[in-house]
């Protein structure tokens, strides 16, 4: 989910360029400065929970959710460990409201850390090994649901499309899977139309106005990434039978995206040349703005160095999202460092937006040689 603290660049994009060259630029502000001035921190206390790494956290029914994780030993830095994975299936929320934290009835199977989340009116959707969970807040409860046969491995994602479902294949490198949705209304599966872009990878669906935009690497005939691996799109309109292909992009990474409300961006840091064996001749960033309307794409607004001073929290929704521990504004065109608060882990846990609220839950620190995870929150707010 990977750390929610990585560079949200694809493992395989990262090995493809590593030998690569970054960019960067100088450092902003940060967020304590006097002027500054986006929020402060309160933490939040009183979790009912163990410490785990990486739970499923959401903003359903005015509560921040914590769902699953794993609690089990901790890997040192640098360590190669074969630790089973073993995860909870306990869960908690706390309430805006009230200020109160209370747990809430177990998931019927364990969840993986970096599970994804979809929210959906009342209820929150997991989609675990084999089931599609979904719980809703007003009863305290879980039903399970069968997945169509090809979503029961790893590397699929939920996109939420209005009171649908959208579930996305990763990859294509293992052949071509259909992208279905899920109507949350009649539990009915369906497929979508075929994948226009393939065969690729790091394939992304996001849902916008303008309908849904997959994005995705391109593979060669012999399955390898094309290098350099820029972004292709293309946008299935509502109501549509057939995807549109827009331009190629300038960026390497597909996605994470937010959507502003006028394009998706991507506030991914850094970019590479091709380092000394394929040279491109020019750097070419990770990130990037493209509006699914026109097909246009342009490069972020001059972005910080990659790893400078943050405390690396990730978190996108709307114009406002946090990668890599800066804050990114995108009607101002502004990155904004994000400090550690005093008392929180050197390693934030997952983070999300909850309106003009950004909250981050747990997290560790390696003290010695003991691995210390915190069950406290921390929460940014005007």
């Amino acid at each position: 989910m990977p750390s929610l603290l990585a560079l949200a660049v694809p493992a395989v994009l990262l090995l493809g360029l590593s030998a690569c060259a970054q960019q960067g630029h100088t450092d902003g502000p940060d967020l304590a400065d006097p002027g500054a001035g986006p929020g402060t921190w309160t933490e939040i206390t009183g979790s009912p929970l163990s410490g785990r790494d990486d739970p499923v956290v959401a903003n359903v029914a005015g509560e921040l959710v914590v769902v699953g994780g794993y609690a089990g030993p901790g890997c040192p830095p640098g360590a190669d460990c074969a630790y089973v994975q073993d995860d909870e299936r306990d869960g908690a929320a706390y309430s805006f409201t009230t200020h109160t934290w209370h747990a809430i009835a177990d998931a019927p199977e364990p969840v993986a850390g970096w599970t994804s989340p979809a929210v959906v009116g009342d209820r929150l959707y997991l989609l675990v090994e084999g089931a599609l969970l979904s719980w809703d807040s007003s009863e305290d409860a879980w039903r399970e649901r069968p997945v169509p046969g090809h979503a029961r491995g790893r590397g699929l994602d939920l996109t939420v499309d209005g009171r649908r479902l959208i579930l996305t294949s990763g990859s294509d490198e293992h052949g071509v899977l259909p992208d279905r949705t899920f109507d949350t209304r009649t539990g009915e599966w369906s497929e979508l139309p075929p994948n226009p872009l393939a065969p690729s990878f790091d394939r992304t669906i996001t849902a916008t106005p303008a309908g849904l935009v997959l994005t995705a690497d391109a593979l060669d005939a012999g399955g390898n990434p094309v290098d350099p691996s820029l972004v292709h799109a293309a946008v299935l309109a509502p109501g549509a039978t057939t995807w549109r292909e827009l331009p190629l992009t300038g960026q390497l990474a597909s996605g994470p995206w937010s959507w502003t409300g006028t394009r998706l961006v991507a506030p991914v840091l850094g970019g590479a040349d091709g380092g000394e064996v394929d040279d491109y001749g020019r750097t070419i960033p990770f990130g990037g703005r493209l509006d699914p309307m026109s097909g246009a794409w342009s490069p972020l607004p001059p972005a910080p160095t990659e790893g400078t001073r943050a405390w690396p929290v990730q978190a996108l929704a709307g114009a406002r999202m946090v990668m890599a521990g800066w804050l990114y504004d995108d009607a101002a065109g502004t990155w904004t460092r994000l400090p550690r608060p005093a008392e929180a882990p050197e390693e934030p846990g997952p983070a999300i937006w909850a309106g003009p609220r950004l909250l981050v839950y747990g997290g560790g620190s390696w003290q010695g040689e003991t691995y210390v995870r915190s069950t406290n929150a921390w929460m940014l707010s005007r």
